[in-house]
């Protein structure tokens, strides 16, 4: 299980390395018009905030989902103990 964690964070970090290359290599700026401002940002720079934002966006979606679950098991769970009680007397 190690060895495929280690394969996967070499995989990434690949990716990222060529990523940055590419994004190194990409020089020019866009216009992005915000609601109340607006600023000049290399292509590069846009993508990396965006896909940032999203790398944030999916992790919190996820967390949520997993405490949801985390909570649901622990109520099953309590009903099971409670369920077993009753059982047993």
């Amino acid at each position: 299980m190690k060895f495929k964690g280690l394969l996967s964070l070499i995989a990434v970090l690949v990716l990222l390395l060529i990523g940055g290359f590419i994004g190194s290599q990409n020089t020019h700026s866009v216009t992005v018009n915000y609601i109340v401002a607006q600023s000049d940002l290399r292509v590069s720079v846009l993508m990396l905030i965006l896909f940032l934002c999203g790398a944030v966006l999916s992790t919190m979606v996820f967390l949520l989902y997993t405490l949801r679950l985390k909570w649901r098991v622990a109520s099953l769970e309590r009903q099971l103990k409670k369920s077993n009680r009753v059982d047993n007397s």
